[in-house]
């Protein structure tokens, strides 16, 4: 009798047991990916201790949506140090397959031995007692299947590394993700972003297994404007990429902003700092570390890998002060006007852009030369349409390819400058044939575009160069000075340079034509000009 009352209570005690385990496996498994990587750290980590901070919540709340499918491509920009491939690359798969083990991943990095270390990494958390104990029974790594690169499981998922460059044949996944896709010491070669960007092109974005429905994650530091991040920027026109970017340093003016998550109660998520330069995790980093950081990396390499863009914020070889501010309604007094064209071979979307500005000369109270910057023009065209538009922009230059004024009675260009190369020679006699005078402009007897640009820069840095400001308060620039400015002042890390050729043609063009003068140079007489027109 006693030993049946026993074994009944002995029953009832693992089935109460049983129970247990089963709703604190239903707790785990509905747990945040947010919670699961605050719990699953000592297993990869060890006796590192673990920083929370919003940063890593907004991450993993982020891959939550991805799995979910609420965002099919994302792309992060954060500094290193910032746990963002223990997250993305250990983490993730490990937290998806509680919910779906039939998910495949396929990852990359800039080296396959990188990629090959979260690798292990992901499947050593996965293999881990801390993991196994709680989640052991939903399913099991294949037992046949122990390649570093590559391991799957016994409900039909996997992931696969492999890296930037190789074929990836007859490898797919339902998470194409890339993890710096970009080395940091090949960030000035060329020849290898391109061929990083031509991998990206026409190799990974083959590889998803449902493209309507599978996800593509590129998170990375920035190294170039034509690094990954860069060409995904450049070339998403409709916005389908979720752009979450976090600097080290808080800039109002780049504030992230992203989509609707469960915990922004129906509003868009955006970086909750408030104050310019707030760090973006205190614990972690200090202000003196960041001083070192500015100092070892240089101001170019602290803006890319830290600040998430590629030039410094006041600007690089040439810095946004320099430009002088137009403050006032009406334009100066211009005495010449140049138009300076920088053309491209087609339209292809790859290729680079056919661009123009035009630049009015006037005289300050002593008669010392400024320009300010009347129009600006760039698209990527076919011939027909460059030469219909150099027509046009030199009727007008205000013209900014969609409409425009034909009753314009200002002051048309006095030179029209086209730099020789690629379409400008044909440009140059077509618009010739037309009665519009234009000039070949031959660059490299100036050196290479570097070369060219600091010969000039002494022109903007002595406060030479104007930028029309917007009123009526005049504190921020009219739409295209702005837009020029942010393009210029990030040279040569941009990845278009076609509106620096423009400004650095005319303005050593007008140098040597005495139009304008180093402000070290002698100066002549003051001419005496019979007629002086207003232009906008």
């Amino acid at each position: 009798m006693l030993n049946n009352l026993q074994l009944e209570s002995d029953s009832r005690i693992e089935s109460i047991v049983a129970l247990m385990k089963n709703i604190g496996l239903q707790f785990q498994t509905k747990c945040s990916f947010h919670e699961f990587i605050k719990q699953a750290w000592p297993a990869i980590e060890g006796g590192i201790s673990f920083v929370d901070s919003w940063h890593i919540q907004a991450i993993a709340e982020h891959l939550e949506a991805c799995y979910r499918r609420d965002i099919k491509k994302l792309l992060i920009n954060i500094p290193p140090r910032t746990s963002k491939s223990t997250i993305v690359s250990v983490m993730f798969p490990a937290w998806v397959w509680l919910h779906n083990a039939e998910e495949k991943f396929l990852y990359s990095s800039y080296a396959g031995s990188l990629s090959i270390e979260h690798s292990l990494k992901c499947r050593r958390l996965i293999e881990s007692n801390w993991y196994q104990e709680r989640f052991g029974n939903l399913y099991q790594l294949s037992k046949d299947q122990k390649a570093k690169g590559f391991f799957d499981n016994n409900k039909k998922g996997s992931r696969i590394a492999t890296s930037v460059g190789a074929s990836a044949t007859g490898k797919g996944g339902n998470f194409l993700i890339v993890d710096d896709g970009n080395n940091v010491q090949d960030g000035e070669s060329e020849v290898k972003r391109n061929a990083a960007l031509e991998w990206l092109n026409s190799v990974w974005s083959t590889r998803l297994n449902d493209p309507k429905n599978d996800v593509q994650i590129i998170i990375q530091q920035r190294l170039h404007e034509e690094d990954m991040t860069g060409h995904v920027i450049d070339k998403d026109i409709n916005n389908e990429w979720v752009k979450l970017i976090l600097p080290m340093e808080y800039e109002k003016s780049r504030k992230a902003k992203t989509i609707i998550l469960p915990s922004t109660n129906g509003k868009i998520w955006q970086d909750p700092r408030k104050e310019e330069g707030e760090l973006l995790c205190e614990q972690r980093f200090s202000l003196e570390e960041i001083k070192q950081y500015k100092h070892s990396l240089g101001s170019y390499g602290y803006a890319g890998q830290y600040q998430q863009r590629p030039a410094p914020e006041e600007g690089g070889i040439i810095q946004k002060s320099w430009f002088k501010w137009w403050k006032h309604n009406e334009p100066p007094e211009i005495q010449y006007v140049v138009q300076s064209w920088d053309t491209a071979l087609t339209a292809n979307e790859m290729s680079a852009y056919s661009a123009c500005t035009t630049w009015g000369v006037f005289l300050d109270h002593n008669y010392v030369e400024h320009l300010i910057l009347l129009g600006m023009w760039r698209g990527r065209v076919e011939y027909p349409e460059l030469r219909e538009m150099a027509k046009r922009l030199y009727r007008d230059y205000r013209d900014n390819g969609k409409e425009h004024n034909p009753r314009f009675k200002g002051r048309q260009p006095d030179l029209c400058l086209v730099e020789a190369k690629a379409s400008g020679d044909p440009l140059i006699q077509d618009l010739a044939a037309g009665g519009i005078s234009a000039v070949a402009f031959n660059p490299s007897k100036y050196g290479d575009k570097i070369q060219r640009v600091r010969l000039v820069t002494p022109l903007i840095e002595g406060g030479r160069v104007w930028l029309r400001a917007r009123g009526p308060k005049y504190d921020s620039l009219i739409p295209e000075a702005d837009e020029f400015v942010e393009e210029v002042s990030t040279f040569p890390n941009n990845s278009s340079r076609d509106l620096v050729d423009t400004m650095t043609q005319a303005l050593l063009k007008l140098k040597s034509g005495q139009f304008v003068l180093n402000p070290k140079d002698e100066r002549p007489a003051p001419p005496d000009y019979q007629e002086i027109k207003r232009v906008y």
